[in-house]
């Protein structure tokens, strides 16, 4: 019998295409985390917490609008040119609001926020279903590990530095810095030319035609119900706890702290992530979907912190436990998706993944300082803790959650349909 040696991340870090992948969505989510504490620290003294909402919303709402398009885009064409384009397009908008966010027409501030929400429709499908075409598939769950950690690195990296610089130069001053790292990204994802996975069935062009593809996508989620339960997970929690998570830290760890306070809770939750998905590389099951959901129980807490007045020192430590957890959750479910689902259909699978998640999340962004401030922060924090638990582990209804796989072969269940 030969024993074959369980894949390293030396092995995975020798491949030079995986480093300059790597290395520039690194560079580029530091950025992005820097600009995470820019903009409220430039919006919200100049125009006040109900604007803040409606830029945060505008984002979101483009986000969500575009990423079923996203994903048909990332299956048609190549998917490293998608993230360049992507990038142009965040660009465009960061210019934005370093020229408009403080005196400009609020329309225009949301218009350059649209850009940044459009930039990620197109990103993030894109970046998920290119890891299967850069890495092998034994070595996809370290890749999603590795990936995972090192950008909350860089998220943890970028929220430190956008405080700094948020003190020292201004949040406008953030921003440029934000600009300097696409320039990094754009030059790797050009380098790295990954090639299309464009079938004859994603030939044709028009309207119908991407329809149909958008609707193939659809078709293959619903094959697996472990998987379409989850993406409803996603939405219910997002709309109950991490969408109002963006306009309510923020506003309460200012009116607690300062500005300088969401900084360090934003970082305290990178660090946390970053060391969840370490540890989700090395885990070997064949319950992942047991482990994924355990691993999102102590998010209960983050609601918490929004009404308890609670140390500075305290939400920081809950932040970095929580976002272990969710760090688990996504390496072990991102390998999930990459590995049962074709590589043809995968940019589709991962933009309805992120509608899942995402689909109410400019509602909740939006309402979430109105109700909280109407019915109190007691009453939204205890509501938000009940529907956390009983939507993870209500999951667990529907066959193939524990082991995030189907029962049945998938080709059965294909031809029937």
């Amino acid at each position: 019998m030969t024993v074959t040696a369980a894949p390293t991340y030396r092995e995975l870090l020798a491949d030079s295409r995986y480093r300059a992948f790597w290395l520039g969505q690194v560079t580029s989510v530091t950025g992005n985390a820097i600009s995470l504490i820019a903009l409220p620290a430039l919006i919200l003294p100049a125009r006040g917490p109900g604007a803040f909402g409606l830029v945060v919303a505008a984002d979101a709402l483009a986000g969500v609008l575009l990423l079923l398009f996203g994903g048909v885009i990332a299956d048609r064409y190549s998917r490293s040119a998608v993230m360049a384009v992507s990038d142009v397009l965040s660009v465009g908008g960061i210019t934005g609001f370093i020229l408009l966010a403080e005196a400009g027409p609020l329309w225009a501030v949301m218009f350059a926020a649209c850009l940044v929400g459009i930039g990620g429709a197109l990103y993030n499908p894109a970046h998920r279903a290119a890891m299967p075409q850069v890495v092998r598939t034994e070595l996809l769950q370290k890749a999603n590990a590795l990936d995972s950690a090192t950008k909350r690195l860089g998220s943890a990296a970028g929220a430190l530095l956008g405080a700094l610089l948020v003190v020292s130069v201004g949040a406008k001053g953030a921003f440029a810095v934000d600009l300097a790292t696409f320039a990094v990204s754009l030059a790797t994802l050009l380098w790295l030319r990954l090639p299309s996975v464009r079938t004859e069935a994603t030939a044709g062009g028009g309207v119908r035609a991407v329809l149909a593809e958008a609707r193939e996508g659809i078709r293959e989620v619903r094959l697996r119900p472990w998987a379409l339960v989850i993406m409803i997970q996603g939405t219910v929690q997002v709309f109950f706890l991490f969408a109002p998570n963006f306009t309510l830290v923020p506003i309460v760890s200012q009116e607690r702290w300062g500005p300088q306070a969401y900084g360090w809770i934003t970082a305290a939750g990178s660090i946390g992530m970053m060391a969840g998905s370490a540890l989700a590389g090395k885990i070997s099951t064949k319950r992942p979907g047991l482990w994924a959901m355990n691993a999102l129980l102590p998010c209960t807490l983050l609601p918490l912190c929004l009404w308890l007045p609670v140390p500075l020192a305290v939400w920081c430590a809950v932040m970095a436990l929580s976002w272990a957890g969710i760090g688990i959750f996504f390496v072990l479910w991102f390998t999930a998706l990459q590995t049962e689902f074709p590589q043809e259909v995968q940019g589709r699978v991962f933009s309805l993944e992120s509608i899942g998640n995402f689909a109410l999340q400019p509602i909740a962004i939006a309402v979430a300082p109105l109700i909280a401030s109407s019915i109190g922060y007691g009453a939204f924090s205890i509501g938000a803790v009940i529907i956390l638990i009983a939507s993870t582990y209500g999951v667990f209804l529907v066959k193939g959650t524990v082991t995030l796989s189907s029962a049945r072969p998938v080709t059965v269940a294909r031809a029937e349909a």
